[in-house]
């Protein structure tokens, strides 16, 4: 080999390996689950959908030491098995250093005690507060019932004249239990009479005899905390049998999805809820985001879609702040100190307390027209 052919190859070896050391980065492995399929799918899909366009921002934009993130999708079907199965799976044979979702408080509850025993965090959807007590490891976006639901009842009693309610939600979901039993402490402290509390299985269809109880029972309002196709299609048939059209539907932020609508039609029209996000937020960051999600999904960001890139951003920075070395360890204590992260929800600001229960606000939004417009 000549002197001149030598250089040259030396030459090359030295910038590839430059590459290596200064420009490549490693990768970060993500867990991303949520449930793609099944009963909670009208969330889980944007969710997903919006997880995945945060980290690919965060890619596009760089992060310390030239690092990416590889994102590794499950789909958990709502269902608690595949929940465990999922986080055993990111943790052992993908290497995850984090895990966002699942979409609901059952899935996370089932799933954050894994992802303790595997000392992997795990930032979850979920409102319960019991998503935090699992362990250390364990983190949630979304904020607890008694935070967010103040405002729906806020809404009922004072701007819609409520006097009477009657309270519906799902038993088989520990979010929805939560919903309806901090909008009941707030009625009663308002002085709300609750005219009836049913409840009920999100897997039935046929809701004849409870429509007909509900809609012969005397009430200013109904309540309804539910997935949201299983809520529109209640809300039909109560109207169904015979519900006076002067009584108002109102519900918490599952009826914040296209599917609501979809699925209602015009017996949805005019329902109000408290919502954890709004597309027509006008901050620039709300308006980007809205601007990539229509461009990529070819439809309008709902509360889920809204609330899967909150998610997205709050990991994102944990991320960043675990500098150009992350490990599993170092995203954990980054998570724990976050605070007043600037992104998409509510007033445009994530914090949490002492016991790391989040909150940003809530937005009251209503059914008009087939869209989600502002209450004013």
């Amino acid at each position: 080999m000549t002197m001149h052919r030598r250089a040259a190859v030396a030459g090359a070896l030295l910038l590839a390996f430059s590459g290596l050391a200064f420009g490549q980065g490693k990768e970060i492995p993500v867990g991303v689950f949520n449930a793609m399929t099944g009963t909670y799918a009208f969330g889980g899909v944007p969710i997903q959908n919006a997880m995945k366009l945060a980290l690919e921002e965060a890619n596009a934009q760089g992060l310390p030491g030239g690092n990416k993130f590889r994102i590794v999708e499950g789909d958990t079907a709502g269902d608690k098995g595949q929940v465990i199965n999922l986080v055993n799976q990111f943790g052992k044979r993908d290497n995850v250093m984090l895990i966002l979702g699942p979409t609901v408080s059952a899935e996370a509850l089932a799933g954050a005690p894994v992802a303790n025993d595997l000392k992997l965090p795990i930032l979850a959807i979920g409102s319960s507060p019991g998503i935090l007590a699992t362990g250390p490891w364990a983190f949630k976006i979304q904020a607890t019932p008694t935070d967010i639901m103040g405002f729906l009842g806020k809404l009922a009693s004072e701007k819609l004249g409520v006097k009477r309610v009657v309270l519906l939600h799902d038993q088989s979901s520990d979010g929805y239990i939560g919903q309806k039993n901090a909008l009941a402490d707030y009625f009663t402290k308002a002085g709300v009479t609750i005219a009836a509390d049913e409840k009920f299985i999100s897997s039935d269809s046929n809701f004849l005899a409870l429509a007909t109880k509900v809609a012969t029972t005397p009430t200013d309002a109904i309540f309804i905390a539910a997935p949201a196709e299983v809520s529109a299609n209640l809300i039909l048939q109560i109207r169904q049998a015979g519900l006076e059209s002067k009584v108002k539907f109102i519900g918490p932020s599952t009826l914040g999805s296209a599917g609501f609508i979809k699925a209602g039609g015009k017996a949805v029209e005019g329902t109000y809820f408290v919502s954890d996000y709004s597309p027509n937020n006008p901050s620039p960051m709300n308006q980007a985001f809205v601007k990539a999600y229509q461009a990529k999904y070819k439809a309008a960001p709902d509360n889920w879609a809204g609330m899967g890139y909150a998610l997205g951003q709050v990991a994102v920075q944990a991320v960043r702040n675990a500098g150009p070395n992350p490990d599993r360890t170092k995203i954990r204590d980054e998570l724990a100190k976050l605070n007043k992260v600037p992104m998409v929800l509510g007033n445009g600001t994530w914090s949490v307390d002492a016991e790391r229960n989040p909150s940003y606000g809530g937005v009251l939004l209503q059914v008009k027209g087939g869209e989600f417009v502002a209450v004013q």
